[in-house]
């Protein structure tokens, strides 16, 4: 029986890595080059993770895109010494960088796959890229959600951020199968965040959609923390929207570790970080249900997100 590590081998001979596009945003104001000084400098150790995803692309064979904002200028003289296609952010929303990478991405013409990924995210680039990209290039799927393994998933992520994230799976997948958006017997990682898509029109323009919370009407509780543009607008809502029109969307599991470093970094000020991911999760599942409330009628006057399009 053929083990994961000798399948992975397999995967890698048949894929050309020039046919898939590594797709980054970064924003890293405080970088600075050199050891880092503090573990509490949070851009230092994401951004030395980014140049760590990067480098492993590039040694990979694949092609690497990076929209980047107002990042320090040792930061963005780190990326050019790579060579990497560099696209200047105009949107501090992570889903507008989004935008810019997928349209970017989209025409270059070997690119048949296009990953969306967290930059800090190095174990993906390192080990995961094949399983995931093979079976869009098999036309096995025009979606590709990764899911995490549970042992690792558990072994090198912090504790209040593995506990928050299974649960919020659990609450996330449950509203997708009671409103039969999700089959049953299907549970899709959404809050790990990586997603992997076809470079295919129809595909991409499923997530280059927005869709707005018009904040003049709710702004109390969990709603006045978040935004639709940060997480859900892409990938979350592309996703979903792609499962209830017939798109084929498929999870499949991977050997991804979470970073000591950023692990060590996000354990400095524990409390921050767990009330962060408390707002997160809940504004997500909040959003998602009235994403679905939008997608039955989009006309309901009773709905409060709308598409600034129309």
């Amino acid at each position: 029986m053929i083990d994961k590590k000798s399948q992975l081998q397999v995967i890698k001979s048949d894929i050309n890595p020039r046919s898939i596009a590594i797709a980054l945003e970064t924003l890293y104001p405080s970088w600075y080059k050199g050891s880092i000084n503090d573990m509490g400098d949070t851009d230092k150790v994401r951004g030395n993770l980014v140049l760590q995803s990067i480098d492993a692309a590039l040694n990979r064979g694949y092609q690497v895109l990076v929209a980047d904002g107002d990042s320090s200028l040792e930061f963005k003289k780190e990326l050019a010494n790579r060579g990497v296609v560099i696209i200047n952010r105009t949107k501090k929303a992570r889903s507008g960088a989004r935008g810019q990478l997928l349209e970017a991405s989209s025409v270059i013409p070997e690119v048949q796959v296009i990953v969306l990924t967290a930059p800090e995210k190095v174990s993906l680039v390192e080990s995961c890229i094949p399983l995931l990209a093979k079976p869009i290039l098999a036309g096995e799927a025009d979606i590709v959600v990764p899911a995490r393994d549970e042992a690792l998933f558990t072994a090198s992520y912090p504790d209040y951020m593995h506990d928050s994230e299974v649960d919020a799976n659990k609450k996330y997948n449950k509203i997708l199968h009671e409103f039969e958006i999700l089959p049953e017997e299907e549970n899709l990682d959404f809050f790990f965040g990586p997603t992997v898509l076809r470079n295919d029109p129809d595909v991409i323009s499923l997530f280059l959609g927005k869709i707005e919370l018009e904040r003049d009407r709710l702004s109390v509780g969990i709603r006045k923390y978040v935004d639709p543009d940060d997480f859900s607008n892409s990938p979350i809502f592309a996703i979903v929207k792609a499962l209830q029109t017939g798109l084929k969307v498929r999870g499949v599991e991977v050997p991804f570790t979470y970073p000591e470093t950023q692990r060590e970094n996000e354990m400095i000020d524990r409390d921050v970080f767990v009330e962060k991911r408390k707002k997160q999760k809940w504004g997500i599942l909040d959003e998602l249900v009235l994403y679905i409330r939008y997608l039955n009628n989009s006309n309901d006057p009773k709905n409060v997100l709308k598409n600034p399009d129309y």
